[in-house]
């Protein structure tokens, strides 16, 4: 069953605590005394001291409270903003900004009934560099890590806006590509290079682009089986090291 996502951090407070309402009442309430008290001072005698008086424990109640307020405002921001960038987290990655997994399987949780009632199906197109951990090892994690970049930075240029761009984590993505069919999924196959070109100062090296692809066969009920049934299908014939055939394994 799918991993059902939180509520939207934005939507609830802090909880309250008990005990700093009730002193924060009962000094209230001292403070409503002491300026009663003044009162009473002065309309017993109404001399300029008095009158000095209460207005200032007036006016001290009044900023004292109003700093209190504005305090517990800026505190509330800053948990909402803190809230804010743990929702987010929950949603980005960390490469480039792109939605993540999580996000993903939220947007299939929406596709999916919208497939099944339109009859038109989705495909899944996972994308990785399987040889990531050898580039690693021989080459270092910084060149590894610019090949990543490298396949992220192809992706969002050669993906249409209407399709969804997911990073899965580590050297894996996942394009959604909304309203098409298995057969035409290798149109965009096509556009995208076979191999990530990075250089180490001195020479280019070819990484390798490995592709699979899922069509959504309007049976599936959750999102996970979804994308499990595409990260675990077999990988593409490569043609030639530059782009991807037509062909599926």
């Amino acid at each position: 069953m799918d991993a059902q996502v939180q509520t939207d951090p934005g939507d609830a407070a802090p909880p309250p605590n008990r005990k700093k309402l009730l002193v924060r009442l009962a000094i209230m309430g001292l403070w409503a005394a002491l300026i009663l008290i003044q009162g009473a001072r002065v309309a017993g005698d109404p001399t300029f001291s008095n009158i000095f008086a209460v207005a200032a424990f007036t006016l001290l109640f009044f900023a004292v409270n109003a700093q209190l307020l504005l305090l517990r405002y800026m505190g509330h921001r800053r948990w909402r903003r803190a809230m804010s960038r743990l929702h987010g987290s929950a949603y980005i990655s960390d490469l480039e900004g792109l939605p993540n997994r999580n996000y993903l399987l939220s947007e299939l949780r929406r596709e999916m009934p919208r497939a099944r009632t339109i009859e038109v199906p989705f495909v899944l197109v996972i994308l990785s560099l399987d040889t990531i951990d050898e580039v690693r090892e021989r080459r270092g994690d910084e060149f590894a890590d610019r090949a990543v970049r490298g396949l992220a930075d192809v992706l969002k240029r050669f993906t249409r806006t209407s399709d969804f761009i997911a990073h899965l984590g580590g050297h894996r993505f996942c394009v959604m590509l909304n309203e098409c069919k298995r057969e035409d999924s290798f149109i965009y196959l096509q556009r995208v290079p076979g191999t990530i070109a990075v250089s180490d100062g001195r020479q280019m090296f070819e990484v390798p682009v490995a592709a699979r692809l899922h069509e959504y066969d309007m049976e599936a009920l959750y999102a996970t089986d979804v994308l499990r049934d595409a990260e675990e299908s077999k990988p593409l014939h490569r043609k030639t090291q530059a782009r991807f055939n037509a062909l599926a394994a």
